[in-house]
């Protein structure tokens, strides 16, 4: 297993991991089972958690809870339903629980403004790991409006509260398809294809093949990007950045002149991550702009 192959089946693992955990916060909720679910075994899923996110997975669960409680608090309903709604065994440990994670009491939140509990959601919503992440990511801030010809791809998709987990699930998959694959593709692009469909976040791991050719593609499915034109920002380094940088991206283009396309949203892998260090990774954000 390739050390790619190998870390993008870690982050699905994590993926699932996450996306059970906001299935069932209000239940009781062991390593164990996380793991079971995730396909993991759970003596090293802790670890593994711990690394990539920077926090635990039972931190995790208590900051989903209290996400979840925000919305319940801007209901006026009382802290004990709240409480026992989103998971925790009494409103005191509810209490104690908030006032960790938000440095407030439920009461404080309810009287906050509206755009002052919003941002402590956001505030919150970030993990510390993505905090790190986002502090240093290196991306230019200049976008270059370019158009793109109508673009057929193959790929596997996938559907999530979250592009992040969307795409890890999505490029697992493809990863192990890619070997099988007959075709020449040194002309190919490797790209992914974000978008928003029934309030739910799908994504699309792909490569582009010229429309003269009908390959054999396997399990993978065909989509067309339609033509459109484009903000392209340019990513330099990890691909842990990606998804920060794309709020960057979307934040700038809803700040700017440009208006948001109904295109689907682009990522484009402009080097070889096996063979390329990993400070030296270069990727285009595509923003669809009208």
């Amino acid at each position: 297993m390739t050390k790619l192959v190998k870390e993008h089946f870690h982050r699905q693992q994590l993926a699932k991991a996450k996306s059970y955990i906001r299935n069932h916060y209000r239940d009781k909720v062991s390593l164990e089972e996380v793991a079971k679910n995730s396909g993991a075994s759970h003596y090293h899923f802790s670890r593994l958690f711990s690394a990539y996110f920077g926090e635990s997975l039972f931190s995790f669960l208590r900051r989903e809870r209290i996400l979840r409680s925000f919305v319940l608090l801007a209901e006026e309903k009382s802290v004990t339903e709240i409480a026992l709604s989103v998971g925790f065994e009494s409103p005191s440990s509810f209490n104690k629980a908030f006032k960790k994670v938000s440095m407030m009491s439920p009461s404080d939140f309810r009287n906050l403004g509206k755009a002052q509990q919003e941002k402590l959601q956001y505030d919150i919503q970030v993990g510390p790991k993505a905090k790190e992440i986002m502090m240093n990511i290196n991306m230019e801030m200049k976008p270059e409006v370019v158009s793109r010809e109508e673009t057929i791809v193959y790929g596997i998709a996938a559907k999530d509260s979250s592009f992040n987990d969307a795409a890890q699930i999505a490029w697992q998959e493809f990863l192990q398809v890619i070997p099988t694959l007959k075709e020449d593709l040194s002309q190919s692009e490797f790209l992914g294809v974000g978008e928003i469909l029934n309030n739910n976040c799908s994504y699309m791991a792909a490569i582009s093949i010229p429309t003269n050719k009908n390959p054999e593609i396997g399990k993978l499915v065909k989509q067309t990007i339609p033509a459109a034109r484009y903000a392209k920002f340019l990513l330099k380094g990890s691909y842990e950045g990606i998804w920060y940088a794309f709020d960057k991206a979307f934040k700038f283009v809803n700040e700017s002149e440009f208006e948001i396309g109904e295109a689907p949203a682009l990522e484009l892998y402009l080097n070889d991550p096996s063979i390329t260090p990993e400070e030296e990774l270069l990727t285009e954000i595509l923003i669809p702009i009208k």
